[in-house]
């Protein structure tokens, strides 16, 4: 059965690698733009990824559909791409010294099998509160964050940034593997699929 990854997102495709063998990337194009306050940062991850899968699944009904979307939510406000690196530096100022929730949703589906699985994963990220505006008006301008959901990257110069983390790593750099893998494992099962997961 063909897979298809609904994301150009570099970080993705290297960590479905470590689930899947073999599968395709189709980037999906969606209003992303999710900035201000929301009732629940869950619902909305989850949404923008069955979105984009939905978008791809358009074209493809007869393959396997993974879309996936971040956010980043603090004190009820929710953080997507930056629009520019202004916005990417107002940001990381707001981030400093707080314990941010990372959401990454995720969706599985295939249109002729009639497959639907949604689901998400949270992580807390506390970012350090020493760091100095020249620090973060640096890395802006070095292009590291852009295209990032809060603007920043845990598996590059970011992590500099970051104090601890509580959860699963990989769901800050983009894509809780564990979560994706029990999503296919499922799908497999439930919907007797011919894809073949890594050990």
């Amino acid at each position: 059965m063909e897979i298809i990854l609904a994301s150009a997102s570099p970080q993705r495709k290297e960590l479905l690698k470590k689930i899947l063998k073999e599968f395709k990337i189709v980037s999906a194009d969606i209003n992303e733009n999710i900035a201000g306050k929301q009732s629940d940062a869950v619902k909305v991850a989850e949404k923008l990824a069955l979105l984009k899968a939905e978008v791809v699944a358009d074209k493809y009904p007869e393959a396997l559909i993974i879309g996936a979307d971040t956010v980043v939510e603090l004190d009820g406000i929710l953080y997507g791409k930056p629009r520019d690196d202004e916005e990417a530096v107002r940001f990381l100022k707001k981030f400093r010294g707080t314990i941010q929730r990372v959401i990454t949703g995720i969706a599985v589906l295939c249109e002729k099998k009639n497959i639907r699985l949604v689901d998400s994963e949270t992580t807390l990220v506390k970012m350090r509160d020493d760091i100095s505006d020249e620090e973060i008006e640096n890395y802006v301008k070095i292009g590291e964050g852009r295209d990032k959901a809060g603007s920043y990257a845990v598996q590059e110069k970011g992590d500099k940034f970051v104090e601890w983390i509580e959860g699963d790593y990989y769901n800050v750099v983009g894509l809780s593997s564990a979560k994706l893998r029990k999503m296919l494992k499922e799908a497999k099962e439930r919907w007797d699929l011919g894809i073949d997961l890594s050990p």
